[in-house]
């Protein structure tokens, strides 16, 4: 019989458990990042999936990849910033395809700045290579039709969406299923006694990711890791509609 698990939690608190509970959704969503040798290592220097300050890049040659909304909504938001424009500041958009995802009078307003020369734009391209100089970026090498296209850069952000990652939770060694986490329908119970996944990571056969089937499963795991804990002792069911405690706690008793 299981006796419980000790759980160490990322500030390094520790407590022991008899049941643990997985509610992780899909996973943490992390953004999709550029497959090209050794380009992580300048991951905030020049370059960039998010945006924290903007005005950092006021007066940078700046080059952003992607045909989503992000992607879209930065380059019209450089390319119409007076301050960017009035200090040398130089935004061209990269996209692989000359179809977008982003929103229609996005796509279309973007477009108009590029026939005005405030974006300059680069559509069926991607990135090759890039050139640095003392950590800090010269060029980015883009391919198109079959040729390679250099272009002066000091500033790369890519804006490619984001994916769910597992995590740590990846490495417990669990029965993992397309990023799901296998599950027994009876109580939730993963391959791990007394460890139950719950909601979006939770796989089975008929699987719905819906709230509702959430609160389904977190009920029939409550219930099995209630065994668990005070093995023997009855669970005495209270409903919302008839029990005053609960309406009490929920805050709409009628005393």
């Amino acid at each position: 019989m299981n006796k419980g698990y000790l759980v160490t939690t990322s500030k390094e608190n520790q407590f022991i458990t008899k049941t643990i509970f997985i509610a992780g959704g899909v996973g943490s969503f992390q953004a999709k990042k550029l497959r090209l040798k050794n380009i992580s290592d300048y991951e905030d220097q020049w370059l960039y999936y998010k945006i924290q300050d903007k005005n950092k890049l006021i007066g940078k040659n700046i080059v952003i990849f992607g045909g989503g909304d992000s992607a879209l909504d930065w380059a019209i938001e450089f390319a119409t910033d007076k301050n960017f424009l009035d200090s040398g500041g130089q935004v061209t958009l990269v996209h692989r395809r000359d179809e977008y995802r982003g929103a229609t009078a996005s796509v279309n307003t973007m477009k108009d700045l590029a026939e005005q020369e405030l974006i300059k734009l680069y559509e069926t391209s991607t990135l090759r290579s890039f050139k640095t100089d003392n950590n800090s970026l010269k060029s980015l090498t883009l391919y198109r039709d079959g040729k390679e296209l250099e272009v002066e850069a000091e500033v790369a952000l890519v804006f490619f969406g984001l994916s769910p990652k597992l995590g740590p939770i990846g490495d417990w060694g669990l029965e993992i299923n397309k990023k799901s986490i296998e599950v027994n329908t009876e109580s939730f119970e993963t391959n791990h006694p007394s460890i139950f996944a719950i909601g979006d990571i939770a796989n089975y056969p008929g699987k719905k990711k819906l709230i509702l089937s959430g609160f389904h499963e977190a009920a029939l795991a409550a219930f099995a890791a209630k065994a668990i804990i005070e093995p023997g002792k009855k669970v005495h069911l209270q409903y919302t509609t008839t029990s005053p405690k609960l309406q009490e706690r929920l805050g709409v008793s009628k005393k």
